[in-house]
């Protein structure tokens, strides 16, 4: 590498009681996380001087990685009518890198640990492999937050919890998945056609209205003649199309859960009973591919 490192001040330099010391300032952390700070955080200032807040090194430091990119170190797959961990056609594995759920069998990938008060970030992208009965039909998965429950407790397929949509033309809509009432939640929002009906757009700044099980919040450019067909795309949708990797990311925090999708706010929900448990992601019909996935703990 051509970085250098401007050589260590001495020990009775007066720019000492004004900056970090050189180790703090030079070496901020200890592998592995070194040559991360110094790819993103370098900044020319004559030589190369890594500048790192303190808030910037806590993050980096505390963010996991909940998928290594070699295996399901974490995580358990859960076939409908099979049962967790029997999966003879593969529906839950890793492929070119990415931890890959096929869609070919109803079923949910789950991690083994519980969550709250985190920021999760997904860097993902639709696969171009659909299964019957929904070949023909708009690609879905979900991903389920605070998930509870048994595995399979809902539809022999999820647990109970928050779901951000994925689905064509509708990623970043939140329902709650399953009968559980903890799960219900406020948001503020406008009444609008959606797809033939009325439906609930959220609207930061409007009215809160009370979602309970079965109900739907949708984002606010969801396109109004919304159809379950393959390959849906409505004029304003953020979300980029097979093959094409799109980033969500979602804040837990206490009560509240906020969804944005490539950097646009999708919806959000508070007033939530259940603020804790895995995370989950569906198998119903379409291949979905994901490329990475982070927390970082908020507490």
């Amino acid at each position: 590498s051509n970085r250098q490192i401007p050589k260590r001040p001495p020990a009775d330099s007066t720019a000492r009681a004004k900056h970090l010391t050189y180790e703090q300032k030079y070496d901020p952390i200890a592998s592995p996380f070194k040559r991360r700070v110094e790819d993103l955080f370098i900044e020319p200032t004559g030589g190369i001087e890594r500048r790192v807040t303190v808030d910037t090194l806590r993050n980096i430091v505390h963010i996991r990685e909940l998928f290594n990119g070699k295996d399901m170190t974490g995580w358990y797959g859960y076939v409908k009518g099979r049962g967790k961990g029997v999966d003879p056609k593969g529906v839950f594995g890793v492929k070119d890198g990415h931890l890959r759920i096929s869609g070919e069998e109803w079923g949910a990938l789950t991690t083994e640990k519980e969550f709250s008060n985190y920021k999760l970030t997904l860097v993902y992208t639709w696969g171009g492999k659909v299964f019957p009965p929904r070949e023909k039909t708009a690609r879905d998965s979900g991903l389920i937050l605070h998930a509870t429950g048994t595995d399979g407790v809902y539809a022999d397929s999820w647990m109970n919890g928050l779901q951000c949509n994925m689905i064509e033309g509708g990623t970043g809509d939140i329902s709650i998945l399953g009968k559980d009432p903890a799960y219900t939640f406020t948001s503020p929002c406008e009444e609008r056609l959606a797809s033939g009906k009325m439906g609930l757009y959220y609207k930061p700044g409007a009215p809160e209205k009370t979602f309970n099980p079965g109900a739907r919040l949708l984002w606010p450019g969801k396109d109004p003649a919304w159809a379950n067909t393959l390959g849906f795309r409505g004029k304003n949708d953020p979300e980029l199309p097979v093959g094409k990797l799109n980033t969500i990311v979602c804040v837990c925090k206490g009560d509240s859960v906020a969804i944005t999708l490539n950097g646009t706010e999708m919806s959000a929900a508070k007033g939530l009973k259940t603020t804790k448990g895995k995370i989950q992601f569906q198998s119903e019909g379409a291949e979905l591919l994901i490329k990475s996935m982070t927390v970082l703990p908020l507490d």
